[in-house]
């Protein structure tokens, strides 16, 4: 109920497109964006951070939906022969020579959501957007996935964080919740505060248009904040950091709720604020409180877990049965797989990283075809992310399947071609690498 309440509420507050003339032609209301992912690919192995934000796939669509009002990103268009997809805008993927039937456009929203989760050497995020929580850096506590909204110093004054218990409950609640309002910025805390305040838009729009993201965000700094739940402190704070967590405890254990035991926190609560902020344009935050965060969070990241029965309950064999053996081979294989692999075999064959929670949330089927033009085992699968299909080789046994598809969800980067690239294009992918 509570999901279908939410759902009516997007589909109303969608913003109406004009059909175009041609019913397979998207109309001009629905905007090109253009991607470089070879220069995106390029940009995260510099050394530079600020080379890695304005190249990568976050930064190009930061720069190319900059000045995007809320209203375009909740058209939600769909057009004939793109499977069902809805979209704010259009994907031309610079010199990868593919038509955006849907693929490009759920993969734009997958790269952008992997970049700013991707971590260096020193474990901190690459593109300074979300850093490991510390516990995730140090492998304690229960959740050791979560990632935390990046530091930088000097980002809440030294207030904010203190733990002066003289100030009054209302005061508390003032810096609890308006803390974004109550420091000097540094340029360096404004870009971070924009970046984070578009990450915001960008997961809605995705999530708008039936994309779950891959965003491990606390439940207790994030989700529950979202739902105006009332969040425990100190649970929150051992929920990213239990080191911290347990100090606290040993040390005082009079502090309660208040959000200024930690410094983390109070950043945390600080940049939460412009995360926040972004959605609001886009999804309507003011239902959220109907939700708990847990339920928040499903909505927006789907499962978690690569579900292999789910998706063998949409799955649509051409060319197959499923008493082949290949297909014995193939559904082993996948439940063999670990999490991470089945994550890349997803953003394989359907330009997303996680499935819907249920059956009834899939918006296609998944397809198996045969591949009859290549019958040798040494032939590599391949996928139509736009249709959510696998054109499979009837490989011989189960360990040249598994390689093969293993070689493939790890190697290939780029999407299959539709047309024949032309030399300009080609020249303008790989331009200033």
């Amino acid at each position: 109920m509570k999901r279908d309440l939410l759902n009516s509420i997007v589909e109303a507050t969608t913003t109406p497109t004009s059909l175009s003339h041609d019913e397979y032609e998207l109309p001009r209301e629905v905007r090109t964006v253009r991607v470089n992912r070879l220069k995106a690919r390029k940009a995260m192995d510099s050394s530079g951070k600020n080379i890695k934000r304005e190249n990568t796939v976050f930064g190009q669509l930061q720069t190319e939906l900059r000045g995007w009002s809320g209203s375009a990103l909740r058209r939600g268009y769909i057009a004939k022969g793109h499977g069902g997809q809805k979209r704010a805008f259009k994907v031309k993927l610079v010199g990868e020579g593919v038509n955006d039937y849907s693929g490009p456009y759920r993969e734009v929203f997958t790269d952008a959501i992997r970049e700013v989760h991707e971590t260096g050497t020193a474990m901190t995020g690459l593109l300074g957007i979300l850093d490991p929580s510390p516990n995730k850096d140090v492998g304690v506590g229960e959740d050791r996935n979560l990632s935390v909204f990046a530091s930088i110093d000097n980002a809440v004054d030294a207030d904010a964080g203190s733990n002066d218990l003289n100030i009054s409950e209302d005061e508390k609640i003032i810096r609890s919740h308006y803390s974004s309002h109550l420091t000097t910025k540094s340029e360096k805390v404004r870009d971070l505060e924009d970046s984070l305040t578009f990450l915001g838009k960008l997961v809605s729009t995705a999530v708008r248009h039936g994309i779950p993201v891959d965003l491990d965000l606390p439940l207790g700094t994030v989700w529950k904040r979202l739902c105006e739940e009332n969040v425990n402190a100190l649970e929150s704070l051992k929920e990213i950091d239990v080191i911290a967590y347990r100090r606290l405890k040993e040390t005082n254990t009079a502090l309660g709720d208040d959000v200024s035991i930690s410094t983390l926190l109070a950043k945390q609560q600080q940049l939460f604020n412009a995360f926040a902020e972004g959605m609001s344009s886009v999804m309507p935050v003011e239902i959220f409180a109907i939700f708990t965060g847990e339920e928040l969070r499903d909505y927006f990241c789907g499962n978690k877990e690569i579900d292999v029965e789910l998706l063998r309950k949409v799955v649509e064999y051409e060319g197959y049965n499923e008493d082949d053996a290949v297909i014995t081979y193939f559904w082993e294989t996948l439940r063999e797989m670990t999490t991470e692999e089945r994550k890349l075999f997803l953003q394989f064959v359907w330009a997303r990283s996680r499935l819907p929670l249920k059956e009834s949330d899939f918006d296609a089927p998944f397809k198996i075809q045969k591949d009859t033009k290549s019958s040798s085992n040494d032939a590599l699968p391949s996928a139509s992310t736009c249709f959510f299909s696998l054109s499979l080789p009837e490989y011989d046994d189960k360990k040249t399947l598994r390689d093969k598809l293993l070689f493939a969800i790890n190697n290939v980067k780029t999407m299959e071609s539709d047309y024949v690239t032309n030399d300009v294009e080609v020249g303008e992918g790989w331009r200033d690498l």
